[in-house]
């Protein structure tokens, strides 16, 4: 019972750092990560390096790497963090295994995309204007009702520009069928 109180108090906290639904190591050195991003009126914040949570609060640090509200994405760069030096670059592979284990360079992604205020299709077809990375916010097909992740694999730069991860969004639901749970495939590029 005192953990139901707490989920329901920390639901609507950007600080609570219980966003992290799972990481899982994977044999071939990739993560699998399921974030709550459920909550309309903030992002979840992520630092692939220490494979954890960053509170809201810590937003214009340089500590985080993508981010996700709902099936919006944002890099820790341009208009969400004007510090960060990330981004993101789609590759031109769609095979997680080569996109994960060679440079970026071989992948086409010479320049990335910082984070702007853009438009995306919302709920009924209405366009959603929203500060983010309009590259990764599309990594979905959509049927109504329904969310299907594309093949697309995206090169994401960390806030300091000092790592690339592969980022493969693989699902956008829980077990239970909620939405606005993003579920990635995440590695470091050597």
């Amino acid at each position: 019972m005192n953990q139901l109180i707490v989920s329901a108090i920390n639901a609507g906290n950007p600080n609570a750092l219980d966003k992290i639904v799972f990481s899982r190591l994977q044999a071939d050195g990739s993560y699998i990560t399921r974030i709550n991003a459920s909550n309309l009126d903030f992002y979840i914040y992520f630092y692939f390096e220490g494979n954890k949570q960053i509170p809201f609060s810590e937003k214009d640090k340089l500590t985080w790497d993508i981010a996700f509200n709902r099936y919006k994405v944002a890099t820790n760069s341009g208009e969400t963090n004007r510090s960060g030096l990330g981004g993101a670059c789609k590759s031109n592979t769609t095979d997680f295994g080569v996109a994960s284990s060679t440079s970026a360079a071989s992948q086409g992604c010479t320049s990335f995309i910082i984070d702007s205020a853009s438009t995306t299709q919302g709920i009924g077809g209405a366009g959603a204007v929203y500060i983010g990375n309009p590259l990764v916010t599309e990594w979905y097909n959509y049927t109504i009702g329904n969310l299907t992740p594309k093949s697309d694999i995206f090169l994401i730069r960390s806030g300091t520009s000092s790592s690339i991860y592969a980022v493969h969004i693989e699902n956008y639901y829980s077990d239970a069928g909620t939405s606005g749970y993003p579920t990635i495939r995440w590695k470091k590029l050597p």
